[in-house]
This record gives C-alpha cells, structure tokens and sequence, in this order.
C-alpha cells in the first residue's frame, strides 16, 4: 500500500516534470530513498519481531508440539499398522483425527493474529521511517524523495537511505 502510493505519486510527478521542461526538472532538488532497506537495517524492525515472537511464543510452541504429536502418531501408524490390532488402528486414527482438529482450531487463529501483529507494528516501522525521511529531507533541503523502486535510474550520491536509518535508529 506504502510503495503503490508512492509509485503513483512519481508517475505523476515525472509525467509533470516531462510536461513542464528540463527549467524545472533542474530546480528541483530531487533524492530516493529504499525504504525497504530502511526497514530491515533498523533497529526497530528487529525489536518489532523480537516483540511478536515473545507475545506469542507459548501458543507457537503448543502448535509446533501438537504438529510433532501428529507426524509421530502418523509414522506410527504407517509403521506399526499392518502389526496393530484393528482397534488400536481405529484408537490411533480417531487420535489423530482429533489431534488435526485440534490443530486446525489453534493453527489457523494463530497465525491470523500473528499476521496481524505484525501489520500493526509495519505500520509503525513505516511511520518512523516516513518521520525519518522528512526530517533529513528538510535538513537537506530536498524538494521531493522517492521510493528507490519508483526511480528508473538515479545517481547514487541522491541516495539517503543510509541518512535516514541514522535518523530513524535515533527515534525511539
């Protein structure tokens, strides 16, 4: 959602340069800025995941049990089978089918409010990194930074990424 903003907000302002001439377009002071990059250089984003893993490390760890439970009872079965009787078969198949139920029930919401989660706190990281780049784009001056992925070519001495992970690592 961030980047397709973006790319249509450069679109745009490359259509207006083109239409407006070279005069302008060498006025503007323009930088880029890889925010992807950005995100996974500060240190933000690594507490971010630490958060996530600790809030929800209990529940991972009863799922990822519960999934050794059901490869073991399933390799037992495949296994010892044929030398089982047919009610410790039909004891171990009504487990294991209510073992995946069980899963699925843990599984599924688990994995919805991780994802969740982890939306929430992007979209924190991105409101940093947004802070951080207007901040060295008003120090420097800048008239407009783009996303790195909107700019088809740019010299490298207009990238700011590593100024506004300095920026962003400073917030708190």
């Amino acid at each position: 959602m961030f980047n397709r903003k973006i790319v249509k907000s450069a679109v745009l302002l490359i259509a207006g340069l083109v239409l407006a001439g070279n005069v302008a377009a060498k006025e503007m002071k323009i930088a880029f800025v890889d925010v992807q990059a950005v995100a996974a250089q500060i240190p933000q984003s690594a507490a971010m995941q630490e958060t996530i893993k600790n809030e929800f490390a209990k529940r991972i760890e009863a799922v990822g049990k519960l999934e050794k439970d059901i490869n073991f009872n399933i390799e037992k079965l495949r296994r010892d089978g044929p030398t089982m009787s047919e009610k410790q078969q039909d004891e171990l198949k009504t487990a294991l089918t209510n073992q995946r139920q069980q899963y699925e029930q843990l599984a599924r919401p688990l994995d919805e409010e991780i994802r969740n989660r982890q939306a929430e706190e992007r979209n924190k990281v991105l409101a940093l990194i947004k802070a951080a780049i207007d901040v060295v784009a008003e120090r420097e001056k800048f008239d407009m930074v783009l996303n790195s992925g909107a700019a088809v070519y740019a010299k490298p001495e207009y990238d700011i990424s590593e100024a506004v992970v300095a920026q962003a690592s400073k917030a708190k």
